[in-house]
């Protein structure tokens, strides 16, 4: 796959959140939270700033059908579906007019989050209404399994439940083909590429840090981090 930038500097970034929330508590994983005033200016510095903020499947397109990057572009993506999302972070994105893609684990929707033996008593996860209402709003929605597993970690009989599954859920529910998907934790290998085939979805995104066009395939598209540390200049430096 050849990609041409019109300009050197041309690039499309990727940017993974997970909560956007007013302060973290004392038990809150920093890496996957930022605080919603940060959230607010990096919005605005987006805004005003020379990138676009484009979708994701406009970002693929550009990548691996027109092949040719002609500007800056930004791609938000939200992990997990955090509660808050809809009363917090949808309001802003709505603000600037950006449009958004979330992954949120359906087999906890309207719940609370315990995986990994860990109950995640700040988390909660968006509840079925909320989702419904959001993809109305014109939020791309895309699978993040059942129960945000690692899925390398379990059999191909187990992994293929949770990918399955987790698309059948969310179709029935917003009467919808879901065709993306987000790796829990990052955590994927070949096996698990050769399941998401089969069970229909056509792009899935990593952790993995680097430019989008820098995917070695439509199954290992690159994400630049985003979190608690991440002031104004650091999320800048993280779109050069």
């Amino acid at each position: 796959m050849t990609t041409i930038k019109t300009d050197p500097s041309n690039n499309i970034n990727i940017l993974l959140y997970h909560q956007i929330g007013d302060r973290p508590q004392t038990y809150t994983n920093l890496d996957c939270f930022c605080n919603s005033t940060t959230f607010h200016l990096q919005m605005e510095f987006l805004y005003n700033s020379e990138y676009k903020v484009i979708s994701l499947y406009q970002a693929l397109d550009l990548i691996f059908n027109k092949k040719v990057i002609d500007d800056k572009y930004v791609v938000l993506t939200f992990d997990d579906g955090c509660e808050k999302f809809y009363s917090i972070t949808y309001p802003i994105l709505e603000k600037f007019g950006f449009p958004s893609m979330i992954y949120p684990v359906a087999g906890y929707l309207g719940k609370q989050a315990e995986w990994g033996g860990k109950k995640l008593p700040h988390l909660k996860i968006l509840s079925k209404s909320m989702l419904c209402e959001l993809n109305k709003l014109g939020v791309e929605v895309g699978a993040h399994t059942m129960d945000h597993v690692r899925l390398t970690q379990i059999n191909r009989k187990e992994s293929f439940y949770q990918l399955n599954e987790c698309k059948d859920v969310l179709e029935q529910l917003l009467g919808k083909e879901i065709i993306s998907f987000s790796y829990p934790h990052g955590d994927f290998n070949q096996e698990t590429i050769d399941i998401l085939k089969e069970t229909g979805f056509l792009n899935a995104l990593t952790c993995m840090s680097n430019y989008a066009q820098e995917a070695k395939s439509v199954y290992e598209i690159p994400r630049k981090y985003i979190t608690y540390f991440d002031d104004i200049d650091g999320f800048r430096i993280k779109l050069n």
